[in-house]
């Protein structure tokens, strides 16, 4: 039989790993792994609450109130996200359609549909394969402009927009998922729309990668879209990391956006980073062949 002594420290162990776990999560900025457990922080924070409520009663007092206090950091540096303003955009509304295709074969004719119906001018695309282009020719042939940039296999990076687009600015990032062009609003504003896709967190490259990106777009002269699929959670280092170098910010809610995604381990992978002061809002597309919902944002630049 399990005596009180053995589940009195058992609780507290467990707690202590948790807290650890959660505090590690946040050192992404110089410890590459600390991303990756940032994924997981809303879980360990679910978990760490009832775990102080056992150690509570187990008259572990101070250990359970500094597991909530861990836990309510967790939970603020999330939780904010889904409670972000939205509101409609005015006169001079900008449509983004974003979306990770899935480079794998099957047809996407209802999926060129909802992007042309969508009547976005500009789209940003991932995991963009000769099956994708193929099958999707009608949305290749609906936008005067198209960038593809080579990443993975099979899995271009591309943008295309029915905007005018300033002459020798398109780019590309060799084997870093970005290309990027300066568009031209209807307002004769300048804009640097960019499409970016990320590789998963440790053990594989994301770090290094997102800081070359960051890189790259700190040369941009003048305001930024970054849209893409960043195969990391809004409060993840890396997003953070290269919103700060564009000066931007998240638009829209939080919003689970990939297939394995659940309440309680959610992943908002796509995300669309704005000029601070940007107003609008975002809503998510079906997954249409995809393991990722397409988001489409309607915003109005500052």
């Amino acid at each position: 039989m399990v005596g009180k002594k053995t589940v009195r420290y058992a609780a507290r162990t467990w707690a202590t790993v948790i807290a650890v776990t959660v505090l590690l999560g946040f050192t992404g900025r110089v410890f590459p792994p600390g991303d990756s457990l940032a994924v997981i922080r809303p879980l360990l924070a679910g978990l760490l609450i009832p775990t102080a409520i056992v150690l509570w009663a187990l008259t572990f007092r101070r250990t359970a109130i500094v597991s909530l206090i861990i836990a309510a950091a967790a939970i603020a540096s999330f939780m904010s996200g889904y409670f972000r303003a939205e509101v409609s955009c005015g006169s001079h509304c900008l449509t983004l359609y974003q979306k990770n295709l899935l480079s794998k074969a099957w047809p996407r004719y209802d999926l060129a549909d909802d992007i042309i119906l969508s009547s976005a001018q500009v789209v940003t695309l991932q995991e963009v394969s000769e099956h994708n282009r193929r099958f999707m020719a009608k949305l290749f042939d609906h936008y005067p402009f198209f960038l593809s940039c080579q990443f993975r296999p099979r899995q271009d990076v591309a943008i295309l927009t029915s905007l005018p687009t300033v002459s020798d600015t398109e780019f590309c990032l060799p084997e870093e998922g970005l290309a990027g062009v300066k568009a031209i609003l209807p307002d004769s504003r300048q804009i640097w729309i960019v499409s970016l896709h990320l590789e998963w967190p440790f053990p594989y490259r994301q770090f290094q990668q997102s800081a070359q990106v960051s890189n790259r777009i700190s040369k941009l002269d003048g305001p930024v879209i970054i849209a893409g699929d960043f195969n990391m959670v809004p409060w993840g280092e890396s997003v953070r990391k290269i919103s700060r170098t564009a000066g931007n910010e998240i638009l829209g809610q939080t919003r689970n956006s990939f297939k394995f995604g659940r309440w309680l381990l959610p992943l908002p992978l796509d995300n669309i980073l704005v000029p601070k002061g940007t107003v609008g809002s975002v809503e998510t597309r079906p997954y249409m062949g995809s393991d990722h919902l397409g988001l489409l944002a309607r915003m109005e630049l500052p």
